[in-house]
């Protein structure tokens, strides 16, 4: 019996003790799992609302001008919103989770789930590229317009000086935010991949 330790041993005790906060650390990753599902569930179907409504926006401004080169351009911004749609969809959606499956497993579904969530902020500008077509081919003769008038009356560019603050404003808030959300996402898979690999097998 010289092979099996006592149950005093410090080495037994401090690898039961490991093992216990591994199994309940998985137990809880189980639930945050589940919660972090819901969650993306109801961000999903909001943005596949908010699509849509762009689209039906999108479908009557389509009945109501006549303009060839808006119409071409309002078919492509459709197309791309669709698709951006259906991708989003399917890269955001998450897993089914077994009700009765082992808690390595929903530790790993967690970890994949949240894989998904860092690659798609980490791919935002690629995901969005569908739409850059089509709203080229709207803006063109609107911003050719407003190059002629500018050469006309310079001081017709202050009208754009609002706009221009606004969209800095957001950049400043919406790279720092994403950088953020990226690591933090980046900081709970390296630790669950330690988790993971601490659990004894």
């Amino acid at each position: 019996m010289r092979n099996n330790p006592p149950n005093n041993d410090p080495q037994t005790i401090w690898q039961n003790q490991i093992t216990e906060t591994v199994n309940m650390s998985a137990t809880q990753f189980m639930e945050k799992a589940e919660k972090r599902r819901a969650r993306a569930r109801w961000l999903v179907i909001a943005h596949d609302l908010t699509y849509i409504a762009f689209l039906v926006l999108l479908g009557f401004e389509y009945m109501r001008n006549a303009d060839i080169t808006w119409r071409i351009g309002s078919v492509l911004l459709a197309v791309g919103a669709l698709y951006v749609t259906y991708r989003g969809h399917r890269y955001q959606w998450p897993e089914s989770l077994s009700s009765d499956g082992p808690p390595a497993a929903g530790l790993e579904v967690y970890r994949r789930e949240l894989l998904r969530s860092r690659d798609y902020a980490r791919n935002i500008w690629p995901m969005l590229g569908p739409l850059i077509p089509g709203c080229i081919v709207i803006a063109f003769p609107a911003l050719i317009q407003i190059a002629r008038a500018a050469v006309a009356n310079p001081a017709i560019l202050i009208n754009a000086v609002p706009f221009c603050v606004l969209f800095a404003v957001w950049l400043a808030i919406f790279i720092p935010v994403r950088r953020r959300r990226i690591l933090k996402l980046q900081g709970e898979i390296e630790m669950l991949n330690r988790l993971a690999g601490s659990t004894p097998h």
